[in-house]
């Protein structure tokens, strides 16, 4: 298959002067006479499994990358939540008396409270957050009643001008 090939480029170097509008009907006719005695040149038979196992190595090889570098953003993103939780004070509160920048202060520090104190401190600070929570919700609740209140007048109000 390949010599025919071969075959062909000799004898066309051979003729020095050759070009496609040269060809004449006769060899036009030898040509196609060739390829129907000899065939065709044909690819080897495990070409298409190579190419095919090529390209599922390299969609695995892009798939684990990406799920690195996915795993890479995911890490540096909960890094940097993680240090802002620390470093921001809870909104509401000063930041002395929030228990995260206590922690933080106490590490800038080093560790000069006792572990008495540091009980002591961190129930006040329940103690405080829970007085904190009891007020929000009563206010909430205020607020839930005023609306029942308002919408119940309102109700009143429209069935009376109907009556």
């Amino acid at each position: 298959m390949i010599h025919n090939i071969v075959e062909e480029r000799e004898k066309r170097n051979k003729q020095e002067t050759f070009s496609v509008d040269a060809i004449t009907d006769e060899e036009l006719l030898r040509l196609i006479e060739q390829v129907e005695e000899r065939e065709l040149i044909h690819a080897p038979g495990h070409l298409k499994e190579d190419v095919f196992q090529r390209i599922d190595r390299e969609t695995k090889q892009e798939r684990s990358r990406r799920l690195i570098f996915y795993r890479v953003q995911v890490l540096a993103g909960m890094a940097a939540a993680l240090t802002v939780l620390l470093l921001l004070p809870i909104e509401g509160q000063n930041a002395p008396e929030s228990p995260r920048s206590s922690v933080v202060n106490r590490l800038l520090r080093g560790n000069e409270m006792s572990v008495e104190d540091e009980w002591e401190q961190e129930a006040l600070l329940r103690e405080q957050e829970i007085d904190r929570v009891w007020e929000r919700y009563q206010k909430k609740q205020k607020r839930k009643e005023a609306g029942e209140r308002y919408l119940r007048e309102m109700k009143d109000y429209i069935t009376n001008y109907f009556e």
